[in-house]
């Protein structure tokens, strides 16, 4: 825009806007001067900032001075853009690669000849002409006296908002991994976990330089420590964090709720959606923009100081913690059947029809039913097994993630269809059974080592032997090159090669099954004592109604049984290993998982079917003053229980 610009859209003559710029217009009439004035403002012809001055008219400039670093960078500057457009201003920016080059902006921006200008900086800077045309911005509340017109929001209050969603939800091992540039939001993590008297351990927490350096070191770090939830910093950590979740087969929220400081819209499609703490940089912005023109126009020059709250943006990727959480991973390897359970007056015996007075159909297979019965008790339970393609797998498979068990080592197998258990019950509870494996049979050694990943860091494997010799065998040394403890119910088989035992950690037979695999008439001490002398490191005997036994080195003694009456007494083994795993990744002793364990199996054995009976924690939890007094006791050397 030049002077002859000017006098063609004013209508008249370049020497004309010449004279009226210089006040050589006492020959122009009024109208024209005007017009001319007029014409000059709303085009905004920068070159005549002296005639502007001395006529009083607006430059319709105002400049913006960004740190480059500022995360909300882009979009500060697009509201600000959008902003003053509509107010009939245009933006100046200028971007301030470090702290000490806001000044230089500034001195630049008075040369420009803008009418105010807003400052991303706590610090004072001094704009002589534009003193009283000045709005700091900032991501701090501790700005500098010297400042008088100040819009903020706090980088430490997005942290504390992150942290109190988590914690609401029953979160209390939080991570939170930031980039140094934005320290200030473990700040606020830190101030929402002390007023809550939440403990906070030194590796939850991870301030890193790079993209690289947070993904090569920080994440492993702060989620090496059963941590439930973390905060991310930013998109870039979220989205490090998401991969290593994807390889790690981890599920978002189920196995780790995470929230973002800061909101992008690819957060709104990764996964389901991740919830966000965003920050108003928006809205700071825009009405920062709207006050500096206000003083522009009007020159206020009153002190203000407004604070603008971080939002928290709710999109699912933030649910309770599961109370696995608590305890190592249990992996169980092992049948899942369709269970046919008929109520019979007695169990028949050769050639004899007995007439079922009811049927009830139920998932069930000694694999699924521990899984199942780990997972409602707060387990980490991930299970590995095979089911026919056909109606009934896909409604095992649906009961088992309903029960919070982990499906990634599960196959369809479309040539054969799922395993089924006939059971026939009687009156006093007890029970036969006759098992069809179906795609049980299937389960193969390569599916296994296909997931090595989830041994490299299981505490416990749950191994039942209603699958293939080989399977077995082979769980059991994986196992041991893993360092996962082996939990074995000899379930159906006379024989068991002996140099596997010796891998074995907890053996777990009924009465029944002791006597299979050690016939004769040695007392049930002596026969534990022979599988100990094997290899066996924990022998625990069940024994319905009556308790069980527990032989461990020097140690030889008896648990009561629970004093319910029993029903169905299908799923009470399973039910008792499931619970005792659940117990022991915790990190309880012994003796108090095998009296949880007790409880568990005997609140199991008062209902039909088994993975429906199978209790949650809650129902257990009833018990836990009977569990710990006895428990108790015993520690304190009171009497021992007796074998009845």
């Amino acid at each position: 825009m030049n002077i002859h610009d000017i006098a063609k859209l004013a209508g008249v003559s370049a020497s004309t806007v010449s004279k009226v710029m210089n006040g050589k217009d006492r020959d122009i009439s009024e109208d024209t001067k005007k017009k001319v004035r007029k014409t000059i403002e709303e085009e905004n012809y920068v070159p005549y900032f002296k005639f502007r001055e001395k006529e009083g008219l607006k430059t319709h400039l105002i400049g913006l001075i960004i740190r480059e670093d500022n995360r909300e960078r882009d979009r500060m500057v697009s509201s600000a853009a959008r902003q003053a457009e509509k107010a009939g201003y245009n933006l100046v920016v200028s971007y301030a690669a470090a702290k000490e080059e806001i000044q230089k902006c500034a001195e630049e921006m008075e040369k420009k000849k803008v009418a105010g200008v807003l400052i991303d900086s706590a610090s004072y800077v001094s704009c002589k002409r534009l003193e009283q045309k000045t709005v700091y911005l900032g991501q701090t509340q501790n700005f500098d006296e010297k400042c008088k017109i100040i819009f903020y929001y706090r980088m430490a209050e997005a942290g504390r908002i992150a942290a109190d969603k988590l914690m609401d939800a029953g979160h209390q091992k939080i991570a939170c991994i930031v980039f140094e540039r934005d320290k200030e939001i473990l700040d606020g993590y830190k101030e929402a976990m002390h007023s809550r008297n939440f403990p906070i351990q030194p590796v939850w927490i991870y301030e890193g330089k790079t993209v690289e350096d947070i993904e090569k070191y920080g994440i492993r770090q702060v989620l090496g420590d059963n941590v439930t939830a973390i905060i991310c910093g930013s998109q870039e950590i979220a989205f490090c964090v998401w991969k290593l979740m994807e390889r790690t087969h981890t599920n978002i929220p189920d196995d780790l709720s995470m929230t973002v400081i800061g909101d992008e819209e690819i957060l709104k499609i990764l996964g389901n959606g991740i919830s966000t703490v965003t920050f108003p940089a928006d809205k700071m912005t825009k009405d920062a923009v709207d006050y500096l023109i206000n003083m522009i126009e009007e020159t206020k020059n009153a002190e203000l100081m407004r604070k603008f709250t971080p939002v928290f943006i709710e999109r699912g990727s933030i649910v309770e913690p599961a109370l696995e959480k608590q305890g190592e991973k249990i992996i169980v390897v092992g049948s899942m059947n369709m269970d046919v359970t008929m109520e019979v007056s007695r169990i028949p015996v050769n050639d004899e029809t007995q007439l079922a007075e009811k049927m009830l159909v139920f998932p069930g297979g000694k694999g699924g039913n521990q899984a199942v019965g780990a997972g409602k008790l707060g387990g980490q339970v991930y299970m590995i097994g095979r089911l026919g393609n056909d109606m009934d797998g896909k409604q095992l498979y649906t009961s088992l993630v309903e029960n919070h068990v982990h499906m990634d080592g599960v196959i369809f197998d479309p040539a054969v269809s799922s395993g089924k258990a006939y059971i026939s019950v009687d009156k006093k509870g007890e029970s036969t059974i006759v098992v069809y494996q179906g795609a049980n049979r299937n389960l193969s050694i390569s599916q296994i080592n296909n997931c090595k990943y989830l041994f490299e860091s299981a505490g416990y494997c749950l191994l039942s032997m209603e699958i293939p010799d080989e399977i077995i065998e082979y769980t059991i040394r994986f196992c041991k090159r893993n360092n996962t403890e082996v939990i074995l119910k000899p379930s159906a088989k006379e024989k068991i090669k002996e140099e596997l035992l010796e891998s074995v950690t907890y053996f777990v037979p009924n009465e029944k099954e002791l006597n299979m695999l050690i016939p004769g008439k040695r007392s049930l001490e002596e026969k534990t004592k022979i599988l100990l002398e094997k290899g066996v490191k924990h022998v625990i005997v069940t024994r319905g109604s009556k308790g069980c036994y527990f032989r461990s080195g020097k140690i030889s003694r008896y648990f009561s049984g629970s004093g319910f009456a029993p029903v169905d007494t299908t799923g009470g083994a399973d039910s008792f290993i499931s619970a005792l795993a659940v117990c022991l990744s915790e990190g309880k002793p012994i003796e108090w998982a095998i009296r949880f364990a007790i409880i568990a199996s005997g609140i199991t054995v008062t209902q039909y079917g088994v993975q429906p009976a199978l209790p949650d924690r809650k129902e257990v939890s009833v018990y836990e003053d009977e569990i710990f007094s006895k428990y108790n006791l015993y520690e304190k050397g009171g009497k021992e229980e007796k074998e009845e």
